[in-house]
């Protein structure tokens, strides 16, 4: 169908992406094709940071799109077709020619919540070990990317990256703001810890061209693909140390989106300038 509508559902992961392929497909299943992560979505991400490793140039990476992900769109017989990719997370910003008349969906989360998330679920998950820890160019990394000087790299912790990759992937996300591709952005928290999702939820729909719908709030309390808590802790439990390392690289971001105003948080960075 040449007029399919195409919209990317993008982020950091940790986001409920598996979560909301399905909503859409179960809400609107005459209306939408919605995927999770669809087809060779796994190789642009690593493409895509080497890219922003000054290692790939970007037509290198048109091509692999062109390769891997094109005609997926041309395909679809339905009006609209959704891919909920966080692996997508730097393409509409670095190509947006190659998703002709594109909207973009940006989920961000709380840089605290989402660091926990990542460090427990790539523990916790076979698959997503290997690719975290031993895949090269899995994850952007700040050393080739230019954003910090290599005799950092010694000491530098798993935290801290992750840290470090939520601001630096938000910030290519959030740079679409002031493109010509219609963007979006919400918090994950203001549809899956909040007593009414549909308000934002509705908004969301505004935005993607689809029908309101009602009768959803039980939905939002049932996430797909949970991590489970184990040897890392949510933030109220962290020291005043990692509080302080996770500031420094997202705390810009963190007052943009709202996050942070906790008197427990500020008295945890109140330890650290004291000291």
């Amino acid at each position: 169908m040449k007029d399919t509508q195409p919209l990317l559902i993008i982020s950091t992961g940790r986001t409920g992406t598996i979560f909301f392929s399905r909503l859409f497909a179960d809400l609107y299943p005459t209306l939408v094709a919605s995927y999770h992560e669809r087809g060779n979505s796994r190789p642009i991400q690593i493409l895509t940071n080497l890219h922003f490793s000054h290692l790939l140039p970007r037509s290198g990476l048109k091509a692999a799109w062109k390769l891997f992900k094109s005609g997926e769109i041309e395909a679809c017989e339905k009006q609209f077709h959704i891919d909920a990719n966080c692996f997508l997370y730097g393409l509409a910003s670095l190509a947006p020619e190659l998703y002709p008349n594109l909207k973009v969906l940006h989920i961000v989360r709380d840089p605290r919540t989402y660091v926990t998330s990542h460090l427990n679920f790539s523990r916790q998950k076979g698959t997503s070990y290997i690719a975290n820890y031993f895949v090269p160019f899995w994850q952007p990394n700040p050393f080739l990317v230019g954003e910090l000087p290599l005799n950092k790299a010694f000491g530098f912790t798993r935290f801290e990256k992750y840290c470090w990759i939520w601001n630096f992937k938000n910030r290519v996300m959030e740079g679409l703001e002031n493109s010509s591709t219609p963007y979006m952005r919400v918090r994950f928290e203001d549809l899956f810890n909040t007593n009414n999702p549909e308000e934002v939820f509705g908004r969301i729909t505004d935005f993607l061209g689809l029908p309101r719908v009602t009768g959803i709030r039980e939905k939002f309390r049932e996430p797909a693909n949970t991590s489970a808590k184990t040897d890392f802790p949510e933030w109220r439990e962290w020291t005043p140390k990692q509080a302080a390392q996770l500031h420094s690289f997202c705390d810009e971001r963190m007052n943009k989106y709202g996050y942070g105003g906790e008197a427990e948080w500020a008295g945890k960075l109140r330890v650290t300038s004291d000291e």
